[in-house]
């Protein structure tokens, strides 16, 4: 499933933007991002905040010429460990093979600051394209993506505003969608085992999924079993047993994931 993108802007941002919102000169700013020249810390905090801001991100190749673009498509997403991104990786090489257009792929770990970084480092070598897993960033990441003047596509989520196009599903459906299953088929007692999921958003839509439409059976889950860390078949047997030996009465148990069932 895909949504309409929203207009983009209209332009890439420049060093005079930067220049404009943090209130000094053009070769100021370049020399602050650079990393060159006598500038005053305070100077150099006022043009990174304006730059971090407006989602700016100085171009490694072009020069002078801001339009300049190569012919890269960047990938981010959150794990290699979950058999699903390696899927998606190969899915998005198997499309781009016969095109002119090459895949690098960064991970950021389901951590909004190295997600920052990551997108940071990808931007400054101008791809012409970006691929993105996920609705929930850092508002920094935001303004870069949608500062960067390419299509950027966001994946694997459709619960929540995009930047511009978007292809996935709903987790919060997913998860209504299963309890609701599982009430119908007559079962009351029941137990949950999935990841910790500050981070992990998509999980977690699918836990508040899972949990209200139960709620609206009449039902709620008797005990939950969470880890963290990368998912597995191990792991998967051991939260199975610690939770059948608390509740041996159990009589259906829902993982969040087919990595840990």
């Amino acid at each position: 499933m895909t949504a309409d993108p929203p207009d983009r802007p209209r332009r890439p941002l420049t060093l005079r933007d930067v220049s404009e919102a943090s209130g000094v000169s053009e070769m100021t700013v370049s020399r602050v991002l650079r990393q060159s020249g006598d500038v005053s810390a305070k100077t150099r905090a006022r043009v990174l905040e304006a730059a971090k801001r407006l989602g700016y991100v100085p171009n490694r190749i072009a020069g002078g010429l801001a339009s300049q673009r190569v012919n890269l498509v960047g990938v981010i997403i959150p794990s290699l460990s979950n058999m699903v991104f390696p899927e998606v990786l190969a899915g998005i090489n198997e499309v781009l093979e016969d095109t002119p257009l090459q895949p690098v792929f960064g991970l950021s770990r389901y951590d909004p600051p190295h997600e920052e970084k990551v997108l940071f480092e990808m931007l400054s070598w101008r791809p012409s394209g970006l691929i993105v897993t996920g609705l929930e960033h850092s508002e920094a990441t935001r303004a870069m993506l949608r500062a960067a003047g390419i299509p950027v596509v966001e994946i694997l989520d459709l619960d929540g505003e995009p930047i511009d196009s978007v292809v996935g599903i709903s987790h919060r459906r997913a998860g209504a969608e299963m309890a609701r299953a599982i009430a119908a088929a007559g079962y009351r007692r029941i137990g949950f085992l999935g990841t910790k999921m500050p981070m992990d958003h998509r999980a977690r839509k699918r836990f508040e999924g899972f949990t209200g439409a139960l709620a609206r059976a009449g039902l709620e889950i008797v005990d939950q079993e969470f880890y963290s860390g990368g998912s597995g078949l191990e792991k998967g047997r051991e939260m199975t047993r610690a939770l059948l030996d608390r509740h041996p009465d159990l009589d259906f148990l829902y993982f969040s994931n087919d990595m840990i069932n």
